[in-house]
Order: C-alpha cells, then sequence, then structure tokens
C-alpha cells in the first residue's frame, strides 16, 4: 500500500521517470482510437499528470498542466487551450487536496479523484461548447469511471518504479 510516509522519506523522483512516464501517456493517446474506444480511453496524461501532481508538486505544476493540456489540444485537433484549462483547473484543485489523499490507499484516492476527473471533462466540455462545438455523447461522460479504475494500476506502477529506483540509488 502506498502510504504519506513513503512520499515523505523517499528520495525525488527521477527526472528521467517524470518525463519518460508523461512521454508514454502522450503516445497512448496518440494511438488510433476509434468508435466507442475513443470516447471510453483514460485520459492517459491527466491521470500520470495527477500521479506526479500527488507525489511530486514541487517538481511539476500548473506550469506543466497548461503545456500538457495544450499537447492533448493538439493531439486531438481541437480549440487550442481547452485540455490547458482543463488541466490547470484539476491541477489547481488536486493540489488543494493533496495532504488529504496522500493518505489512502490508491483505491480510495481513486474514488476521491473521481469528482475532478468529472471536472476535467465538463471543463473541456463547457470549453468546447463556447466555442462552438457540439454536445459529446453519454459515453465521454463514462471515460471519467474507466479514468478513474484506471488510476489504481498507473499509480501502482509508477509508484513502484519510483520506489524501486529509490531502493537502487545509494
Amino acid at each position: 500500500m502506498i502510504s504519506a510516509r513513503d512520499s515523505v522519506l523517499r528520495d525525488p523522483a527521477h527526472a528521467r521517470l517524470i518525463v519518460g512516464s508523461l512521454l508514454l501517456a502522450y503516445l497512448a493517446v496518440l494511438l488510433p482510437w476509434n468508435g466507442l474506444a475513443l470516447n471510453l480511453q483514460p485520459d492517459w496524461l491527466l491521470l500520470v499528470l495527477l500521479h506526479w501532481w500527488l507525489r511530486e508538486p514541487w517538481r511539476i505544476g500548473q506550469g506543466a498542466a497548461f503545456f500538457c493540456g495544450l499537447l492533448m489540444d493538439l493531439a486531438q485537433t481541437g480549440v487550442l487551450g481547452i485540455h490547458a484549462l482543463s488541466y490547470s483547473v484539476v491541477a489547481w484543485c488536486l493540489l488543494r487536496l493533496r495532504a488529504r489523499l496522500l493518505g489512502f490507499s490508491p483505491v480510495a484516492q481513486a474514488l476521491q479523484l473521481l469528482p475532478l476527473l468529472v471536472l476535467a471533462r465538463l471543463l473541456a466540455t463547457a470549453a468546447a461548447l463556447i466555442t462552438g462545438g457540439g454536445l459529446p455523447g453519454i459515453p465521454y461522460f463514462f471515460g471519467c469511471l474507466i479514468d478513474m479504475l484506471a488510476w489504481i494500476p498507473i499509480t501502482l506502477l509508477l509508484h513502484q518504479q519510483d520506489m524501486a529506483r529509490s531502493r537502487a540509488t545509494p
């Protein structure tokens, strides 16, 4: 189980792990998703950002949220700034809840992150509507549940990699 003690007593995550995980998440977004899978795919980049905002808020902050949001807008060929806005707001909210979330297991964290995941999709939808886009279907919002379920293996995997690196470094 991941505990608050782990995040306090360990060394900071290596920059290669942070950048590499963000790059892999972005590449997962670029895969050729279509049909129902397109609407149900997890927001890989947001989930990895959430993990690092929770574990390393001093290394990756709202500037990274905005930049990664712009990359998502480019990947999804939408209006530039929609994801940047939603990622920045979610980053701000998570950084306010960080101390509380660190004490929970990944399953409990996933349940508590669900409102933030819904908020990210609602902000992106509202911004798209304001700029003349259409309203997505209901499956788009079911993606929040997929995001919540994907949080558990993502955070466990990244935490395991981070702790293994921390133990291996003398």
